[in-house]
């Protein structure tokens, strides 16, 4: 008898904790939530090249001042070549339309890099369902991706955007594993 069709997710160890709690009731969107921004770092470690944050900032660093702000998309096409394929290259498309509504600075930064996490967040919750949809049933399937929205509504993206831009804190840490009868659901 299988745990579940999380063990045979072709997805990072973080995505598959993910689906393990959007599938079981006992887990809260809370505590999916808590397991989202872990993958999600996984994922940026895993598919961003180092440097490219800081280029991109650098690039909006450079306009933030300057009255014609036309040289930053050129500028920051020229980083394609760095951002690989994958979540670099989601980073590197938001901060082109960021830039183009005129948004630079920090604040710029931010934003693409926010709107690129939750894209990837979204795109794992796809990727989850269509992995339940073949190894499980369609409506466990539904209730799996409903639930890992739910958990991407509540996490805190916007604390890992800016742990991926000071890079001093410390990664975010694996939720903890409910290993005893004294941690079981909470009530």
């Amino acid at each position: 008898m299988s745990d579940g069709p999380h063990r045979s997710l072709p997805m990072r160890l973080g995505w598959k904790h993910v689906a393990e709690r959007g599938d079981k009731r006992a887990f809260t969107a809370d505590e999916i939530s808590h397991a989202i921004v872990p993958a999600l770092a996984q994922d940026c470690r895993a598919e961003m090249q180092p440097g490219l944050i800081d280029r991109v900032y650098k690039a909006f660093r450079d306009h933030e001042t300057s009255l014609f702000k036309d040289g930053i998309s050129k500028q920051l096409d020229g980083l394609r070549d760095i951002a690989g394929s994958g979540i670099g290259r989601m980073v590197l498309d938001h901060a082109m339309l960021v830039a183009e509504r005129g948004v630079t600075g920090r604040t710029g930064l931010e934003q693409a890099l926010k709107n690129a996490l939750a894209d990837r967040a979204a795109k794992g919750a796809r990727q989850v369902e269509e992995h339940y949809c073949r190894e499980s049933s369609s409506p466990r399937a539904q209730k799996v991706r409903e639930r890992i929205e739910e958990g991407i509504r509540g996490a805190d993206i916007g604390g890992l955007v800016r742990q991926i831009i000071d890079a001093d804190s410390p990664s975010p840490r694996q939720p903890l594993r409910q290993e005893g009868l004294d941690d079981g659901v909470r009530f």
